[in-house]
């Protein structure tokens, strides 16, 4: 009975050992399946170094220096629009361009009127310089928010007697504040260059040496000589 006893007891434990040892490699190999090849060579128990976090901050843009912006400016002709601006300081006038000849009245008070009809006619733009860079292709400019455009001028210039009368086209170079646009790419357009790329984008407050044209009214007293030579000295009537 003792004997029976005592072999029940050694084989119940044994089967307890037993079970106990499955469970133990049942863990393992549950552990185990949760470490790749790698880990195992690392020694580090599973543990793996996070990457590095890349910098994804942008890098200084080259437009911010006012040199190549300028440069970058004065180059983008046909992709640029001068969208609003001002003219500032004080305007200089160029050598003017007779574009009537003279009128000479002899007699009475008369008059002449003379037409303008080029399409860089009065209060056009027609040169434009960033930092003593010239433009050699003119940006589209919206002129409603810019400056007055007057393709046709008619004027009359009023003679007194004994007078010579002219209309003159001044070039008048004026500093003019503004913003540029850069359309960007235009899909009607397959042109891709540095500006189609580079927009849609604006730069503000660009200063420019604009040159535009005014029609001034001119006249002077003949001399004395003229009175002979042009009128034969007739008297006014």
């Amino acid at each position: 009975m003792n004997a029976k006893m005592r072999s029940d007891r050694l084989s119940g434990r044994g089967r307890r050992m037993k079970a106990a040892a499955v469970g133990s490699l049942a863990v393992s190999a549950t552990l185990l399946l949760g470490v790749t090849p790698a880990q195992a060579d690392s020694g580090l128990g599973g543990w793996i170094a996070p990457a590095p976090t890349p910098d994804l901050a942008p890098g200084p843009d080259p437009l911010d220096d006012p040199e190549k912006r300028a440069d970058f400016l004065s180059r983008c002709g046909e992709w640029c629009t001068i969208v609003n601006g001002e003219f500032t300081g004080d305007p200089r006038e160029g050598v003017p361009e007779n574009m009537s000849g003279m009128h000479d009245n002899c007699t009475s008070p008369a008059s002449f009127t003379y037409k303008e009809e080029e399409t860089q006619g009065n209060g056009i733009v027609i040169g434009l310089q960033l930092n003593s860079a010239s433009v050699p292709v003119l940006p589209k400019i919206e002129y409603s928010s810019v400056h007055t455009r007057t393709e046709g001028v008619t004027d009359t210039v009023n003679q007194p007697p004994y007078t010579r009368s002219w209309l003159d086209k001044v070039p008048v170079t004026q500093k003019l504040r503004g913003t540029w646009k850069v359309a960007g790419f235009d899909p009607s357009n397959a042109n891709v260059n540095e500006f189609t790329m580079r927009g849609p984008r604006e730069f503000t407050d660009v200063e420019a040496d604009a040159t535009y044209t005014v029609l001034r009214k001119q006249s002077r007293p003949m001399t004395e000589e003229e009175k002979v030579t042009l009128c034969g000295n007739h008297s006014p009537s």
